[in-house]
């Protein structure tokens, strides 16, 4: 290699003029010029929950950014240290840490640098929204969010889906992107950014919900890049091969098997003309117009209206898409109830009228044959500008079985007919009887034969596949109580038991085979907060030996912490293994009233997984069943089965 020296004086000359040359390439205007804009301004802003939340957008982003010259942020409220890990076992803080580094990694492949978090706790996996803000505080994020908002100054904001039926931190953080979209321009709110930070308001223009819902926008991903010679949806399975604690680089294939499309539902607009095209979000050209934040479409509601009301999850939706005028934008989730096979439940029925005077009417109720009901027509007179709400009790058969049924209430006025259309959900009613014996708890299950049992088919799926039937995966379990503890029994039938979990890693039961006792007290709980989740492995790489961890509940980890007075044991059978515990209710969140006719929300679940090559701590998961199955059963108790005391 040819050494060269230059003398003292060259080297200066060389350094100062790499240093002008540099300072005029980087910087179009003097340094005296350089403001917080020039750092700080974006097009685009995405608002998610986790990182991998905006894998839905990434494809758009890369169009944007790369080569529609816009700039792009990403703000996520938690570092998603409350997930898995598919590489280590780093939990808690140090996982986030790790999956912040992931994100960083994941967005320079498609030009996005400025990423924030919010600082937020990513917990267990809910459902409920109502629990997101419990733990997060509602005014706190939001205030969050609207300070980042006014510093980035968006032109168009991007968010996930509102509504129940998805992860509740995903509903949490577009219900606050939503919010702040409306506030962020306001001085009236969080004026101590303002006052004190010395921001400015700042209105963005257009808020997506990236959805594939009715109406949503399509972006496709398979054209090419022109400054990457790439398809959009390679640069986006680029981006998503760097989430390696989800193990996306094992699942994400490059080339791309299925370019497939981003869509994008708009939801609020202040643009009355746009002059982007149709695979973009962003322009140049928008004309900022001092109008009502509105949403797209007009919505004009009838003067009398007939409702079944909801579960306290969706009715709060309801209210809060009403509120922020998305009704005509937002589907509206089907209400549904929650009644025991053989038991009597009360749905409730809304009418409202809006017009100033009194009118009166019939209310009839439509159900399954056999169900018992209103015999005739429920008489109402509502004044002006009033609503009412009228019970219906109703019976469901006791040979009915667990599943949806669909009921109508519809009333007649003005020659026009109101209905509406809902689901009772009917769920499996058991027996809770006193113990009849002593009940030793080392996984025998011999003293359990005076014990009523029931049965868990493997046609009780709520998630994967069994294409082995019964012997593939199913099980019977029994149950018992005294005045100190709940017992439970549980013979698993599972052609293949893999034990690939460590003494040291109780947790996440769902990665391999394992059984869940789920216990709601009260039985009326909405989430897992006031609920009892344990999941327990009947076996570990040391051997038969039960080991159990709550998870998903208001106190999560080994029992030996969360529930010391638990008790739990196991044993590898011929056909698959056996579970035992005893549950004291002193361990069980709420104050229990034990007695007769006293009813509980309980489930039992089945975690199945066959690859006896994984390694300690794969995730495994092949198939779930259930006593009472439904989609997504873990995280709502209004879907666990009553367990009746007797």
């Amino acid at each position: 290699m040819a050494n060269f020296n230059f003398p003292k004086t060259g080297r200066l000359i060389i350094t100062l003029t790499l240093s002008v040359l540099l300072s005029r390439s980087i910087f179009a205007q003097s340094l005296e010029q350089f403001q917080s804009d020039h750092l700080l301004k974006v097009d685009l802003l995405y608002v998610g929950a986790h990182p991998d939340d905006e894998s839905g957008s990434i494809a758009t982003m890369a169009r944007e950014v790369l080569d529609g010259g816009q700039r792009a942020a990403i703000v996520l409220v938690t570092r998603g240290e409350g997930g898995g890990n598919a590489i280590g076992q780093e939990l808690g803080t140090s996982l986030g840490l790790l999956r912040e580094a992931e994100i960083r990694r994941s967005a320079s492949e498609y030009g996005v640098d400025l990423i924030y978090f919010l600082d937020k706790t990513d917990f267990f996996y809910t459902l409920s929204a109502e629990a997101v803000f419990n733990v997060w505080g509602y005014k706190d994020t939001l205030s969050r969010l609207v300070r980042l908002i006014r510093l980035l100054r968006p032109e168009v904001i991007v968010t996930m889906w509102p509504g129940p039926g998805t992860h509740g931190m995903h509903q949490a953080v577009a219900r606050l992107a939503t919010e702040a979209f409306a506030v962020a321009g306001d001085p009236e709110n969080f004026p101590e950014q303002i006052d004190n930070e010395f921001l400015r308001t700042w209105q963005p223009l257009k808020l997506y919900y990236n959805a594939k819902r009715p109406g949503a926008l399509a972006i496709p991903t398979g054209d090419i890049s022109s400054s990457r010679l790439l398809t959009y949806a390679e640069i986006k399975n680029l981006a998503l091969q760097k989430f390696r604690s989800q193990g996306f680089d094992r699942s994400i294939a490059l080339p791309v098997r299925e370019a497939s499309e981003e869509f994008f539902l708009l939801a609020k607009t202040l643009v009355s003309e746009t002059t982007e095209s149709e695979i973009r979000l962003t322009g140049k050209n928008y004309q900022r117009e001092k109008t009502k934040n509105t949403s797209v479409l007009p919505f004009r509601l009838e003067p009398l209206s007939v409702s079944i009301v909801p579960r306290a999850d969706v009715l709060r939706f309801n209210l809060w898409a009403e509120r922020h005028e998305l009704v005509s934008v937002l589907e509206k989730p089907d209400p549904a109830v929650s009644i025991g096979s053989g038991t009597a439940g009360i749905l409730n029925v809304e009418v409202i009228n809006r017009h100033p005077t009194t009118i009166s009417g019939n209310l009839k109720i439509d159900l399954p044959n056999n169900w018992i009901g209103p015999s005739s027509k429920t008489e109402y007179i509502i004044r002006g500008n009033e609503k009412k709400s009228l019970p219906f009790l109703i019976t469901v058969p006791k040979e009915i079985e667990q599943g949806s049924y669909p009921v109508r209430v519809s009333t007649n006025y003005d020659d026009k007919s109101f209905m509406d259309n809902g689901w009772v959900d009917v769920l499996p009613v058991m027996d809770l009887l006193p113990r009849q014996d002593d009940l030793v708890i080392d996984g025998s299950l011999a003293e359990w034969s005076r014990h009523q049992t029931h049965a868990i088919s493997s046609e009780y799926l709520w998630s994967g596949t069994l294409p082995g039937g019964d012997k593939d995966c199913s099980a019977i379990f029994n149950t018992a109580y005294d005045k100190n503890n709940l017992y439970v029994a549980v013979d698993v039938q599972d052609d293949v038991v893999v034990c690939n979990i460590k003494p040291t890693d109780i947790k996440g039961h769902w990665r391999s085979d394992s059984v869940e006792i789920s216990v709601d007290p009260s039985g009326q709980s909405e989430n897992t907060l006031t609920v009892f989740k344990v999941g327990i492995f009947p076996c570990t790489t040391e051997g038969d030996c039960a080991r159990a961890a709550r998870d998903a509940d208001a106190r999560q980890g080994i029992i030996e912490k969360t529930a010391p007075g638990m008790k739990v044991a196991s044993r590898l059978t011929d056909r698959g293994y056996t579970i035992e515990a005893s549950i004291p209710w002193s361990d069980m969140p709420g104050d229990i009233a034990l007695g007769p006719e006293r009813a509980i929300g309980f489930n039992i679940m089945i975690y199945d997984g066959d690859d006896t090559t994984a390694g300690p701590g794969a995730n495994i998961g092949k198939a779930r069943l259930a006593w009472s199955y439904r989609p997504s059963v873990q995280a709502l108790p209004y879907y666990y089965g009553r367990a009746i005391m007797r």
